[in-house]
């Protein structure tokens, strides 16, 4: 039954992680500003020929590593975020294959397309935080980060994913002379989906009953 129940976590977890990789792709897609934790990949992929997913799995690879210099010892359950780091990393490159792009297109389409990814990213990210499995290594430093300062986890979010924001529009700002790939679609996704996350609560009771099977 125990191990029913992991599997189950650990199935909605993943289904979790590839919406959030949808809602990443259109965001993105929009043209305004990409979402905070991914805002330097983005902008590093508009300098170089390197994939935002190349550069996504790198950056959560370094923040395994920083992970793993805050937590006494690493356990299998965070091991785990290496193959799913790159799974994630791979599904945001197919997304955003797969999801036209609106750079530079009418200002309602791309509109209509940061809040379309804003709900499927928060729902992803519902997902992940019910399943209560593991986490991706962005989140799970922060925790980490959380846990060695004493300071609430929402505070340690904020000034992490602004940080990530700052890097990325510093970075813009050298490569290109503007904000390219960093602009008021950041701001709004990073103001937006925590709350929209929230507003997945009606789906909870539904949700816990498939993990839970009770």
């Amino acid at each position: 039954m125990i191990r029913n129940e992991a599997v189950r976590r650990f199935a909605v977890f993943m289904a979790g992680v590839l919406i959030c990789s949808a809602g990443i792709a259109f965001i993105t897609r929009a043209g305004l500003g990409t979402s905070p934790i991914s805002s330097i990949p983005f902008v590093l992929s508009l300098i170089t020929p390197v994939s935002m997913g190349v550069y996504t799995l790198s950056f959560n690879l370094l923040f395994l590593l920083c992970e793993g210099l805050l937590v006494k010892r690493f356990t299998m359950a965070q091991m785990l975020q290496i193959p799913v780091t790159i799974l994630f990393s791979l599904c945001v490159d197919g997304a955003l294959l797969l999801v036209p792009s609106q750079y530079g297109g009418p200002l309602v389409p791309s509109a209509a397309y940061l809040a379309i990814g804003c709900i499927i990213m928060s729902f992803g990210i519902y997902l992940e935080v019910l399943a209560d499995s593991i986490m991706l290594p962005g989140e799970a430093f922060v925790r980490a980060l959380s846990k060695r300062t004493g300071r609430g986890f929402g505070t340690i979010k904020v000034c992490f994913d602004s940080v990530l924001t700052a890097g990325a529009a510093l970075t813009a700002l050298w490569a290109f002379g503007y904000l390219n790939g960093v602009g008021g679609g950041t701001v709004f996704s990073a103001l937006a989906v925590g709350q929209m996350v929230k507003g997945w609560g009606w789906l909870h009771r539904r949700i816990r009953t498939c993990i839970y099977n009770r």
